[in-house]
């Protein structure tokens, strides 16, 4: 694991982790928004199927220390 203390780093992680996944070619990381959220980073990536729905983007959560991403729920 590396850090995500900047947004791009934690861009990079989010990306990492969604090529890893079964899905990945439903994302486009590269139109995700960041938030930064004290010690972590929030990433909205939309999602190719779900472009009449909402959300329509998935959210996930990057520590700045670890660099661990995770999938966030979304209402």
């Amino acid at each position: 694991m590396h850090s995500a203390a900047t947004e791009e780093q934690a861009r990079a992680a989010v990306k990492r982790y969604l090529q890893a996944q079964p899905n990945a070619a439903l994302y486009v990381p590269d139109s995700a928004s960041v938030l930064e959220v004290e010690t972590r980073w929030q990433i909205l990536v939309p999602r190719r199927d779900w472009a009449d729905r909402m959300p329509n983007r998935a959210a996930f959560e990057v520590d700045k220390l670890t660099g661990e991403v995770s999938g966030v729920p979304l209402k």
